[in-house]
């Protein structure tokens, strides 16, 4: 009885083991969020600057649909297509704890949070930097829709 019971014990604790494992793909990195995978079109890309609770700068760009367009693809990739197809930029992308990072890695690299509602995500990256003494917070957000 106490074999079974501890057998049964462990088959359970490997079950558990796998199912919380993520796999990593041959680069290392951990997978994208497989609701990401596919073609999107980027519907704007706003980027603001603030101190404190002031907005000193906004730019937004509006694209009409298939101007410009991201597809993540199931090998950790993002082909970004500028201009109708006019231009093309592949990036490694990844995942860690739900954050989405796209570019090259290094030490002090800002992850995107991702937020999906319907046929569109958002991406959302916030970065802080010191600029004559006073703390800037930069806010790039990017909307996507399918």
């Amino acid at each position: 009885m106490l074999t079974r019971n501890l057998t049964l014990s462990m088959i359970f604790l490997m079950c558990l083991i796998t199912i919380s494992c993520k796999d990593k793909d041959e680069s290392g990195q951990n997978p994208i969020d497989n609701r990401l995978l596919g073609k999107w079109s980027v519907m704007s890309k706003t980027d603001t600057e603030k101190i404190g609770d002031n907005e000193v700068e906004r730019e937004q760009e509006l694209y009409s649909k298939g101007e410009k367009t991201y597809e993540f693809t199931d090998n950790n990739k993002v082909i970004i297509i500028d201009g109708h197809g006019r231009g093309q930029t592949t990036l490694p992308t990844w995942m860690t704890d739900g954050k989405l990072f796209i570019g090259q890695d290094h030490p002090n690299k800002e992850p995107y949070t991702v937020t999906f509602s319907g046929n569109r995500a958002t991406l959302v990256k916030v970065e802080q930097e010191k600029k004559d003494g006073q703390t800037m917070i930069e806010t790039e957000e990017v909307i996507l829709e399918r």
